[in-house]
């Protein structure tokens, strides 16, 4: 027989028997079976209990340790979402941080075709959620069979929950990233675009694509947003102002060779499906500039020693060349003028002549170290390659001093005008911000040769066909230039429709920034005596973006600069011309 010990009776009674207890006893009357049960499962509980206390004092220690002890000793919290985002494309902001372009996570519909019980009435569903898609090509891709076919790509959350409720398990999503451009229009050109799968297919998106998708650091670029919209609001109003076809714009630091500022109209819409995109007119169109190429005639002259700036040019009359050629000027002096006049009044006669003192190899030669000659190496996949007469004779020399014969893009004639001007060193042009850094810069012409094209180009603004362009304080330095445009289909010029240009550079003393100004077949307007000439339309565009981005770049205003000897000549015949 079984017994069990009963620790109030302090006896052993058999399995079974009643036990009489007290009041006071733990177990009133029961049977020794269930009192031996209830002990059992008494022990069998505390145990538990035990357990279950050491080990929330474990978790508890644990968590106090990870949030109390060593969130006091840890560095400041960094972010790791980079790490887990599916978004793998880095930003590219501008020069002060503002973005550019950036990537966001979405997601992409697909369809499990293989087993499609009733693909019209799946057809018709999706139709419900996108009434744009077209129902033959949505039956065409259900129809295949495929595992996995693609329907539509970049879901909001909201169409994405739309195609959730329609309950179909042959529809999934998978995550992917969609490039974003928060400036939309404003850099179209600059920084091109990506295609469906985020791979960069022009600009610098393609240019950097590489560099894009293997850091998470930015890419900063040399633009500067202010910069950027200002010169795109004054240039389309001006494009508009004079019913042009089209228009350039580029804001150019002297000083590193870095680009501000780069406007091509028209332009796209980047954030629109599908991107329909226009020429980069800055750096992939070519064109022949007018007179805006004639200052490097003339600094070639005084670089080579074979004119002075006291020297003096014929121009009584029309310049006759062989072939047939013959050399006008727009507004004929039909006088001896001296270097700066020519400028002063852009003269193709006495270009033409300045350029028969030094010959077409002397001219070549020259026009290869401001690099007009070869592709510049600048880090855009959109850079042209100058079109450069195979025959090169006194003719030819003759037509590119004044700016016909060779085609350049306006990036090449920035690039090379600033060499002109800040002492004769060249940089090629760079679209990131310290890009230049370690550059090594080449001496093109010598300080003194760019100092005497500083005042004379001064002397263009003051008193020649620059003047609408003199924004008192800056002293203002440039050209104009005025191009008949050419028939694309067979190179032939047509008559009255001309490419109008400005090039100007602030402050004279030590110029630190450039602007340049293209216009597109602007139109005769009576409120310009039916002039389209670039000092009617370029020159004044040119002047309002100067006088706006000055403040911006923090040029203080300047009283002008005592001129030259060789220069007064110039302005006191201009002033007696004006008493006569």
């Amino acid at each position: 027989m079984f017994c069990f010990w009963h620790k109030n009776k302090e006896e052993l009674y058999p399995i079974g028997k009643e036990i009489p207890l007290k009041e006071s006893d733990d177990y009133r009357f029961l049977d020794s079976i269930t009192v031996h049960a209830l002990k059992t499962g008494r022990t069998r509980m505390m145990v538990l209990a035990s357990i279950f206390t050491i080990a929330f004092c474990i978790i508890g220690l644990a968590l106090f340790k990870q949030t109390v002890l060593e969130q006091r000793i840890r560095p400041p919290y960094k972010s790791t979402l980079s790490m887990i985002s599916p978004v793998k494309r880095a930003n590219i902001v501008d020069r002060n941080g503002h973005i550019l372009a950036t990537s966001l996570p979405i997601v992409n519909l697909y369809v499990d075709a293989r087993y499609m019980p009733h693909p019209d009435e799946l057809v018709n569903d999706l139709m419900s959620v996108f009434p744009d898609m077209n129902k033959k090509d949505l039956m065409k891709k259900i129809e295949t069979g495929h595992s996995f076919e693609y329907l539509r790509r970049n879901l909001t959350p909201e169409e994405q929950y739309a195609v959730n409720h329609l309950g179909y398990p042959q529809l999934n999503f998978d995550a992917s990233e969609r490039r974003v451009y928060p400036q939309s229009s404003l850099f179209s050109h600059l920084l091109g675009f990506t295609n469906v799968d985020n791979v960069g297919i022009a600009g610098l998106e393609m240019q950097y694509d590489e560099r894009l998708t293997q850091s998470e650091e930015p890419l900063v670029l040399s633009v500067d947003v202010r910069i950027q919209e200002t010169v795109h609001s004054i240039l389309s109003a001006a494009v508009q102002k004079f019913s042009a076809d089209g228009g350039v714009s580029l804001v150019f630091d002297v000083q590193n060779a870095e680009v501000l500022a780069m406007v091509s109209l028209p332009d796209f819409d980047l954030n629109k499906t599908p991107i329909v995109p226009t020429e980069c007119k800055p750096t992939n169109g070519m064109y022949e500039l007018g007179s805006v190429m004639k200052p490097f005639t003339v600094a070639i002259g005084l670089e080579s020693g074979s004119i002075t700036p006291t020297s003096t040019i014929e121009a009584f009359s029309p310049y006759k060349l062989a072939r047939g050629r013959t050399i006008t000027d727009f507004q004929a002096e039909n006088r001896v003028l001296n270097v700066p006049e020519v400028l002063i009044y852009s003269s193709n006669i006495g270009t033409a002549k300045i350029a028969q003192t030094f010959g077409p190899a002397v001219q070549k030669e020259f026009l290869n170290r401001f690099h007009f000659l070869s592709v510049l190496d600048v880090d855009l996949s959109e850079m042209g390659r100058p079109i450069v007469q195979k025959k090169w004779d006194d003719v030819e020399m003759a037509t590119i001093s004044y700016g016909y014969g060779l085609s350049v893009s306006p990036l090449h004639l920035v690039s090379a005008f600033s060499a002109l001007i800040n002492g004769g060193l060249y940089r090629f042009p760079t679209f990131l911000k310290d890009g230049n850094k370690d550059a090594v810069y080449e001496q093109v012409i010598s300080p003194k040769t760019s100092n005497r094209m500083r005042h004379m180009l001064r002397g263009v603004v003051e008193v020649g066909s620059g003047k609408r362009a003199n924004i008192k304080g800056y002293n203002v330095i440039g050209k104009t230039g005025t191009a008949q445009m050419q028939n694309p289909l067979n190179g032939r010029y047509i008559e009255g429709k001309v490419r109008t240009s400005f090039i100007g550079a602030f402050p004279m003393d030590n110029p630190k920034y450039i602007v340049y100004v293209m216009i597109e077949n602007p139109a005769k307007r009576k409120e310009d005596w039916y002039f389209n000439t670039a000092g009617w339309n370029a020159c004044p565009t040119g002047g309002q973006i100067i006088e706006a981005i000055a403040p911006i770049l923090g040029v203080e205003p300047k009283e002008d600069m005592e001129k030259p000897a060789y220069m007064e000549s110039a302005y006191t015949y201009i002033r007696e011309k004006k008493k006569r």
